[in-house]
This record gives structure tokens, C-alpha cells and sequence, in this order.
């Protein structure tokens, strides 16, 4: 029995699965890390001048640590988040639809038929390294840090063709594909 026969629904098929790159999806969002060291750099700075200043109330005090919480969070606790889910980040491309199944308290699965799917972008992050953003009529799908993500492109092409054949509607590709 796969361990995806839980999300399948009766008589479908998975066609491709994969994950997100590791190191790409934890470090994803390194500008927010980069902007977080600069701002405990500069709060470092300011209350050692508000200290010398010798404020005599608590309040010159718990802004500090209220801004370090915040600030090592975000330069370094969002990393260590990132790395937990990936772990429990997949992504399946069925013979009906896409999903992508993530989180760490709980599981957290996203699905987009493909009979809704309208256009495909594709951003490069490396030679074979992408997120692709895939956008129906009313949910949107993202998926981090491909690795080569032309073999999903390449099995959903197929796919969506045979859709738009079966339900021959006019103008039947999808844009990006």
C-alpha cells in the first residue's frame, strides 16, 4: 500500500512526487535573516546608549528584550522552522490534480484539479532549481525549491492537454506550460 492512499482518491494515480530541495527551502527567505542581523546590530547599539543614559524606568529595558525575542526569531528561528517543515513538505501531480502537503504541528494539504489549472509560472533559482506557482480560477499552489522541476512540467503538459481535449474548450493550453 503507498503511503499516499490516504490523499488519493478512488482510481487515481500519481503520475510524479517530489520535495523541495533542503537547503533552498530552509534558506528561501535568507533576506529576512539578513535584515534581522542588521536590526539586533542597531538595537545592540542603541541600548548601550540608552544605558548610559542611566533611564531609571522598565520600560528602557523591556523594549530590548522584546526587540532581541523579535529579532533573533527572525534571523535565526524562522531558519530552524523552515528546516522542521521541510521535512514534512511533498508534492504530488495525480492524473486529476496537484498537491502539496506541508506543516509542522499539523498536516496541512493544498490541491489544485487540474481541470482549474490556468497559467504555470516558473522562477529560476538555479540551473535546475525552481518555485513554480501554478494558478486556477480559485486557488493558487506553490511549489519551493524544485529540483529539476521541467520533469513535473513535463508530465503535467500531457495531462492538462488531455483535459482541455475531454472538455474541449476552446484555447486549450495552459499559459507557462
Amino acid at each position: 500500500m503507498s503511503r499516499w492512499s490516504r490523499l488519493l482518491q478512488p482510481g487515481e494515480r500519481i503520475v510524479w512526487e517530489g520535495r523541495p530541495a533542503p537547503r533552498a527551502f530552509t534558506f528561501r527567505n535568507w533576506r529576512w535573516s539578513m535584515f534581522a542581523a542588521a536590526g539586533l546590530l542597531m538595537l545592540l547599539l542603541l541600548s548601550k546608549g540608552v544605558w548610559l543614559l542611566q533611564v531609571d524606568y522598565v520600560a528602557g529595558r523591556w523594549w530590548f528584550w522584546a526587540g532581541s525575542t523579535v529579532g533573533a526569531w527572525i534571523a535565526v528561528g524562522h531558519l530552524v522552522w523552515a528546516r522542521l517543515e521541510w521535512e514534512q513538505v511533498f508534492y504530488l501531480l495525480t492524473d486529476r490534480r496537484l498537491v502539496a502537503v506541508s506543516g509542522v504541528l499539523g498536516r496541512r494539504c493544498q490541491e489544485l484539479p487540474l481541470t482549474e489549472l490556468e497559467n504555470v509560472e516558473q522562477f529560476a533559482q538555479g540551473a535546475a532549481l525552481a518555485t513554480v506557482k501554478f494558478a486556477g480560477k480559485r486557488k493558487r499552489l506553490t511549489l519551493h525549491c524544485l529540483e529539476h522541476p521541467q520533469l513535473l512540467l513535463g508530465s503535467l503538459s500531457p495531462l492538462v492537454e488531455t483535459f482541455r481535449l475531454k472538455n474541449s474548450q476552446p484555447g486549450g493550453s495552459v499559459k507557462g506550460i
